[in-house]
């Protein structure tokens, strides 16, 4: 065996609280193995580091070749920060770094402890606006001293969504310097990847994934969380089109979606309820202000949405599945909207996506509804026959260091 050709992705995994090596020789798809080791705890603490510390030798003990010397790591996106920050455009790349460790000091009290990468996102004569990604350094040293210990040498060190990207960009080379919405699909969870050039400039995570879709049941959107503000997405961009005065709706924040789609998880299945209950639906709040053209409304206990809100429940498997997918175009849209720090550098051209085999067709149903929702979806081909590198996508993309876009590894 070359050692050349064997290559390893090492990958932090909060989201399923596990660390992934995955492995391949050459180019063989059907040579990977994945060996998977769990962990208790949230944080990439102290004591973290100890499990991923004997978790690496472990690895290191049981692989027979001696080749595996160099490994890529791959962060979770949970451990990196990303941002977009614009500063005075002045001479030499000394001034801009001085210009910029001066405004992210004053934007971030730890900034002294995180290892950051910045990228020129876009330059006029005035303005400069730079992309950057930051991890704790400790978290840094930690990786690459539990690594060094076991005679590992981290060739590169990226995080998950990256690395993802970097996956796709060899099933379509198209995309190597494209500005698009990525959106993986994976079982439990979904990443949304906002890529400008090519490179990583944002990322949101969904606590829900393939499961959701097969749901034999079309599930009701405010049983995972508060949903409500990209429906109102949808409308809005509709009415503003019709030059229609606005809907907007005052409701909960979507920030503890990862509790609420835990507690809801048993009652997924459940009906999505076309009629609602009127005694808990959505309240109408007349603002105080005269003349003002717009419709607020407040929520009550249960999360309703107006009847004017509500599709026809399909009833084929199929229909279903797409009735379930448009939850991540209504994100899709949402996000894009919701981000001008990012799209006003480039806006995206289309929403590319990973799905499994079975699922692919939903992407196809989307584009017909391209009139309303005003985004292109578009197919990973050729990765959704392959499970063990459709379903980890990040873990593959880790054994193709070089295709890691150098503005995104640490």
């Amino acid at each position: 065996m070359a050692k050349s050709n064997y290559m390893t992705t090492i990958a932090i995994d909060t989201n399923r609280s596990a660390i992934h090596f995955y492995s391949m020789v050459g180019n063989d798809k059907s040579s990977i193995t994945h060996n998977i080791k769990s962990y208790a705890g949230v944080k990439l603490d102290e004591n973290f580091f100890d499990k991923f510390k004997d978790a690496v030798k472990d690895f290191a003990a049981n692989t027979p070749s001696e080749s595996i010397r160099k490994v890529t790591v791959i962060l979770p996106d949970s451990a990196v920060l990303t941002d977009t920050v614009r500063i005075p455009t002045v001479k030499g790349s000394a001034q801009t770094q001085k210009m910029l460790d001066t405004t992210l000091g004053g934007l971030y009290r730890n900034y002294k402890d995180l290892h950051i990468i910045a990228q020129m996102a876009d330059q006029n004569k005035q303005y400069s606006t730079i992309g950057i990604a930051a991890v704790q350094n400790s978290i840094v040293s930690s990786i690459y001293s539990a690594c060094s210990e076991n005679k590992l040498l981290v060739d590169t060190l990226s995080f998950a969504s990256a690395s993802s990207v970097a996956a796709a960009t060899l099933f379509n080379p198209k995309l190597k310097n494209a500005s698009y919405v990525f959106l993986d699909v994976k079982d439990i969870y979904s990443r949304f990847v906002f890529v400008v050039g090519g490179k990583v400039m944002g990322f949101y995570t969904l606590p829900f994934g393939v499961e959701f879709l097969r749901n034999p049941k079309v599930v009701r959107e405010d049983a995972l969380f508060d949903h409500s503000y990209a429906e109102l997405t949808v409308l809005n961009a509709r009415e503003r089109a019709q030059s229609k005065k606005l809907t907007v709706m005052g409701s909960d924040s979507y920030q503890d979606a990862w509790d609420q789609y835990s507690d809801n998880r048993d009652d997924l299945s459940e009906n999505y309820d076309p009629e609602g209950d009127e005694e808990d639906a959505p309240e109408e709040v007349v603002p105080e202000k005269e003349g003002h053209n717009l419709k607020i409304f407040s929520r009550k206990s249960q999360r309703n949405l107006p009847k004017f809100m509500l599709r026809e429940i399909p009833e084929t498997k199929d229909g279903i599945a797409y009735e379930n997918f448009r939850v991540f175009m209504k994100w899709a849209l949402t996000l894009i909207h919701s981000n001008e720090k990012i799209t006003e550098i480039d806006k995206p051209r289309f929403v590319c996506v990973n799905l499994p085999e079975d699922l692919s067709f939903v992407v196809d149903v989307a584009n017909k509804e391209s009139s309303e929702n005003g985004i292109t979806f578009t197919h990973l081909n050729g990765v959704a026959d392959l499970p063990i590198v459709c379903q980890n996508l990040e873990l593959y993309g880790g054994l193709f260091p070089s295709q890691i876009n150098s503005a995104n590894r640490f």
